[in-house]
């Protein structure tokens, strides 16, 4: 569950976001912020963080919550 940024001079270090950046796409990451230089990095060590100025990325939410919904029906055939 994603919350709107109003200000994103607002968010702080360390949260969860999803990002729009250039020459990247959207993606999920933690959010650092130093001067006018933007880290986004993974959760997943197999990824590697992203690196750029702020004027290149737009912050579209802050993650708040996770919502996970499980079906009743599946068989074990259907979940692989």
């Amino acid at each position: 569950i994603m919350r709107p940024v109003l200000d994103p001079d607002d968010i702080k270090n360390g949260l969860i976001v999803a990002a729009r950046v250039d020459g990247h796409g959207t993606t999920l990451k933690r959010f650092y912020r130093k001067g006018h230089k933007v880290t986004l990095k993974p959760s997943n060590a197999k990824y590697h963080p992203i690196e750029v100025m702020a004027n290149h990325v737009q912050v579209q939410g802050i993650l708040v919550g996770v919502w996970r919904g499980y079906e009743q029906n599946l068989t074990p055939a259907a979940i692989h």
